[in-house]
């Protein structure tokens, strides 16, 4: 599970972009030519560590290289650890129905 939906390898990419991108204030996005168009990219820096999740070729590719799933845990466990420090992130999280760990 994945803040209350349920993550499946085969749903579309740019959704999960789209709800990074709404859900999270740290999150940087990028779209496509001039600037416009659907999400094509996501960054987020938490805690010195960067992760990346962006669509080429109508696949997504994600850094760090892992499987989807694993990229998501590792993504909630370094946002619980920096909500702890950070209160409007912390809220940020909480009001998404995020679990922190």
């Amino acid at each position: 599970m994945f803040c209350h939906a349920p993550l499946v390898e085969r749903d579309e990419p740019l959704e999960l972009l789209d709800y990074l991108t709404e859900r999270l204030p740290i999150a940087h996005a990028k779209r496509g030519h001039l600037n416009r168009g659907p999400i094509t990219e996501v960054a987020i820096d938490v805690d010195g560590r960067s992760f990346r999740a962006r669509v080429k070729n109508e696949v997504l590719e994600l850094a760090p290289p892992v499987e989807l799933a694993a990229w998501v845990d590792l993504l909630l466990t370094k946002l619980s650890d920096a909500a702890a420090k950070d209160h409007d992130l912390r809220r940020a999280v909480l009001r998404s129905g995020w679990a922190l760990r």
